[in-house]
């Protein structure tokens, strides 16, 4: 069993979007004004394909950055009662504010959308009516306001205990403050945040491996912990390199594990990572343990579909990372691996493998 065989191919839906996006999507109908139009709003797009968050200049100064997500088949083990309205409330709003995080921004503004079979499934247990407090709360701890979102019933897409949630966060910031990875170079060093499980991604896999029954307990306790929200972390991190260094990369280490390191490639230039596996291996964490035995899966299948025990990434100039490396490490973050000019991801130790 692997991830493509529990029914997601992450190569399939990476083509998909690079064969939309490669197309000219303008239409043949649309009229000079329209194309006009649309040429003049492309103008003002400062992200690129890849990017985790769409980024839209305002004027001179500022810009918006735009993003949305889910958070997958994790719902199955909340419908069956694994996960409460507050883990999934930050689920939801960390998969989205993570991604605007790497891009430079700050989570500002924020929509939900809920889709479930019938009203009465809705007033049920009050699932939902605390789900939308908990997501006021959680956008509260992090500077972000709740501003809006929609509900849909649809009994004839959605039966029984079926529903389905999504999240579109805005943020706003300064055009200096963008990331744009231009500046990676080979050397570069890559420090990391741990994670806080799987957080929402791999869990199609994760189902065909676990028995809610059998491991009940460990599906509550460490496969169900919400995403971790690195906000707070970001921000600390940020005001500590004002006018010192810049963060170069950052990775949200959501689907596709650790290929999301590929994600910003230079213009015109490749860059890779070498990461240090034995590293990885003496700060494992109980659930990648325990996932490597029961999956019995071959490592590089695992580290390009699950995060690993690493949720975000930060990728930091060496000379810096060397002179800052105790005050960075106050921080929680964990110094895995160096920036290399070949377009992989390499785990260097006695167990060495390449993705």
């Amino acid at each position: 069993m692997d991830y493509k065989k529990s029914g997601v191919d992450i190569v399939a839906a990476d083509q998909l979007i690079e064969r939309a996006f490669g197309k000219n999507a303008d239409g043949n109908e649309q009229n000079q004004e329209s194309l006009q139009r649309q040429d003049e709003l492309k103008s003002k797009i400062l992200s690129r394909p890849g990017d985790y968050a769409s980024v839209f200049a305002l004027n001179e100064d500022q810009a918006i950055a735009l993003c949305c997500d889910g958070v997958g088949t994790k719902l199955y083990w909340t419908i069956q009662g694994f996960g409460s309205a507050r883990q999934l409330a930050q689920d939801l709003i960390a998969m989205n504010v993570n991604d605007l995080l790497c891009v430079g921004a700050r989570p500002t503004l924020f929509l939900d959308y809920m889709a479930f079979s019938s009203s009465e499934l809705m007033k049920k247990n009050g699932l939902f009516e605390n789900f939308l407090r908990e997501l006021q709360s959680v956008s509260a701890e992090i500077g972000q306001l709740l501003v809006g979102g929609e509900t849909a019933q649809m009994a004839d897409l959605y039966r029984d205990k079926d529903f389905d949630v999504a999240g579109f966060s805005l943020g706003v910031m300064n055009k200096n403050d963008l990331i744009t990875g231009e500046d990676l170079k080979e050397g570069d060093q890559l420090w990391a945040w741990e994670s806080s499980g799987p957080h929402s991604n791999g869990y199609s896999w994760l189902r065909k491996i676990y028995d809610p029954e059998k491991d009940e307990a460990f599906i509550r306790q460490e496969l169900m912990n919400p995403t971790r929200l690195y906000v707070k972390e970001f921000d600390v991190l940020r005001s500590f390199l004002a006018g010192k260094s810049n963060v170069k990369a950052a990775f949200h280490m959501t689907g596709s594990g650790f290929l999301n390191l590929l994600r910003k490639q230079p213009e015109g230039r490749e860059i890779g990572f070498e990461i240090d596996a034995d590293l990885l291996l003496a700060r494992e964490a109980q659930w990648v343990s325990n996932l490597k035995e029961r999956s019995q899966s071959q490592s590089a299948e695992l580290y390009r579909s699950f995060n690993m025990g690493y949720g975000f990434a930060v990728v930091l100039d060496p000379v810096f990372s060397q002179a800052s490396s105790s005050e960075l490490r106050k921080m929680g973050l964990v110094n895995i691996g160096k920036a290399t000019a070949e377009k992989s991801i390499r785990f260097e130790g006695q167990q060495s493998f390449q993705l």
